[in-house]
């Protein structure tokens, strides 16, 4: 369950990220294109991973809690 609420962590981090980066140009030598779009989705969704793993905002820890009290039932 650990596991669990630590990846609800990570796409609640990568859904937080993504308006970041949406408004952002794609001007340069390789900008633009589906290509980056798909990058863009990949990247966020790696840099939300990356903060959960490293202990994130403190979603996981409640949703953990929740979790467990919700089996005892």
């Amino acid at each position: 369950m650990r596991e669990a609420a630590e990846g609800f962590e990570a796409v609640f981090l990568g859904q937080m990220l993504a308006p970041m980066f949406s408004g952002l140009s794609s001007d340069g030598p390789m900008g633009g294109g589906h290509a980056e779009e798909v990058f863009r989705s990949m990247l966020v969704d790696e840099m939300g991973n990356a903060i959960a793993k490293a202990g994130g905002v403190g979603v996981a820890g409640p949703v953990y809690e929740k979790l467990l009290s919700l089996q005892e039932i």
